[in-house]
Formats: structure tokens, C-alpha cells, sequence
């Protein structure tokens, strides 16, 4: 489906929720450890649009001075040492109840989609818009 945009004052584009940076980092650290520059591209498989790196290694530290991550040296293979990223057990605590929320959001956001596939399914065939009268 192509996606379009409404101009004016009344856009709306796509976009990763407000903050859900730090939700998607803990689940991609969940997964396995990981050095910070792996991150962005493991982001934009997830959907995200563009992720820059200063953003990641930003909500990284957030993440860990909130004692929601630990970090250690890995030798390098090649150039400079790099840091390891894993998750804490508050960390793991923090993204259950992240995912909790991430699950409320996708209820309302199914009802939403619910009711508008409503509409579709009531819709004329035809280009006349009976309801503008």
C-alpha cells in the first residue's frame, strides 16, 4: 500500500512511537549482547526509520545509568575496543512491562483499525460520497 501524506498543518507520517527507542533496545539486547554499533541496523529491521547512532549510544547510556543494562570491553577484532551491551534483571523486569503497554497500544490500535475496516466495508462502489449531502 502506497503511503501518503496530508498536507498542511495536519500531517501524520511514520514513526516509531515517542520513546520506544528504549523498549526496542532492552528486546534486541534480550535477544543476545551486542556491541552498540550493531544496533542500528538490528533497529531498522525492526522498522524503525532512520536511527542515528548518537541516539542509540544516548538511550544506551540512559539504559545503563538506570541500572537497566551492563556493559564490558570485548577485545577488538579490528581498530578500537568495543563496548558489550546486555540486559540487566531489572532490565528484563523493565521490558515485561514495556511489552505490556507495547500489547495495550496494539488493542487500541486494532480497534481502531477495526473500525475503520468497518467503514471500508460499508463504502459505495462507486465515487459519490453520500454523506457529504
Amino acid at each position: 500500500m502506497e503511503k501518503k501524506t496530508v498536507g498542511g498543518r495536519c500531517q501524520f507520517s511514520t514513526a516509531a512511537p515517542r520513546n520506544f527507542l528504549y523498549p526496542a533496545l532492552l528486546l534486541l539486547l534480550a535477544e543476545e549482547p551486542r556491541h552498540g554499533y550493531r544496533l542500528v541496523d538490528s533497529l531498522l529491521r525492526l522498522g524503525f526509520g532512520p536511527v542515528d547512532r548518537p541516539s542509540v549510544y544516548r538511550a544506551l547510556g540512559d539504559l545503563k545509568g538506570d541500572g537497566l543494562l551492563r556493559s564490558w570491553s570485548a577485545a577488538p577484532t579490528a581498530g578500537s575496543t568495543r563496548q558489550v551491551y546486555a540486559v540487566t534483571t531489572d532490565g528484563f523486569d523493565a521490558l515485561a512491562t514495556w511489552m505490556v503497554t507495547v500489547d495495550d497500544e496494539r488493542a487500541l490500535l486494532s480497534a481502531v483499525l477495526k473500525r475503520y475496516d468497518s467503514i471500508l466495508d460499508g463504502q459505495v462502489d462507486d465515487d459519490t460520497d453520500a454523506r457529504s449531502g
